[in-house]
C-alpha cells in the first residue's frame, strides 16, 4: 500500500508541475521564455529528485525500483541540462521537454500495468489517457525548434493536456488505491 501511496504522489507532483508549466506558458509567451525556462527546469529537476528520493529510501514496491532511479536520473539529467544551457533552450526546448513528457506519460504506463495485476475493475479509460500523454510527448518533440518561441501557445496547451491528463490519472489511482485497501480487508 505503501508503494502505492508514493506512486500516486509522484504522479500528483508531475501533473501539478505540467500545469504550472503550461499556465506560464500560456500567461507570458513571449517575453518571459527564459524566466519560464529556468522554472520548468527547476520543476523538472525537483520531481526527478523527488524519485531519487524515493528510490534510495526504498520506499517503493521492487516492481518500481529499477524504473523509479531510471525516471529520476533522466528527469534530473534533463532538468540539469535545461538549467546550465538556457540560451540553446530556444533551439532544443521542444526535444528536451517532449521528452520529460514522455518520461512522465511512460511512467504512469508502467503504474497501471502493475495496477491491472491487483484491480479487477477495467482501466481502459486510463490507458487510453496515457497513450494521449504520449501522443502530446511526440508532437512537441516534432515542433521545429526554430518556431519554438512564437509557438509558445501551442506548448503551454501541450503542457496543460499532460498536466490534466496526469491529474485524470493521479484521481483515478487514488480511486483504485481505496479500491484496493478495500480488497485487502
Amino acid at each position: 500500500m505503501k508503494t502505492l501511496n508514493k506512486v500516486k504522489m509522484s504522479i500528483w507532483i508531475n501533473a501539478l508541475s505540467a500545469i504550472a508549466i503550461g499556465i506560464l506558458f500560456l500567461i507570458n509567451p513571449q517575453e518571459s521564455f527564459e524566466v519560464i525556462t529556468i522554472i520548468a527546469g527547476i520543476i523538472i529537476t525537483a520531481t526527478g529528485i523527488i524519485d531519487l528520493i524515493y528510490y534510495l529510501n526504498g520506499w517503493l514496491d521492487i516492481y518500481f525500483m529499477k524504473n523509479t532511479l531510471l525516471s529520476g536520473f533522466l528527469k534530473c539529467t534533463l532538468g540539469i541540462f535545461v538549467l546550465t544551457h538556457i540560451p540553446l533552450m530556444t533551439t532544443f526546448f521542444s526535444y528536451i521537454f517532449s521528452l520529460y513528457i514522455i518520461i512522465s506519460a511512460l511512467y504512469c504506463l508502467e503504474v497501471y500495468t502493475f495496477m491491472k495485476s491487483m484491480i479487477t475493475s477495467s482501466i481502459t479509460f486510463d490507458y487510453f489517457i496515457v497513450t494521449i500523454l504520449i501522443f502530446t510527448g511526440l508532437v512537441m518533440f516534432f515542433l521545429a525548434p526554430s518556431t519554438v518561441i512564437s509557438s509558445s501557445f501551442v506548448i503551454g496547451i501541450l503542457f496543460l493536456v499532460n498536466g490534466i491528463g496526469n491529474l485524470l490519472i493521479a484521481l483515478r489511482l487514488t480511486k483504485l488505491t481505496k479500491q484496493y485497501r478495500n480488497y485487502l480487508q
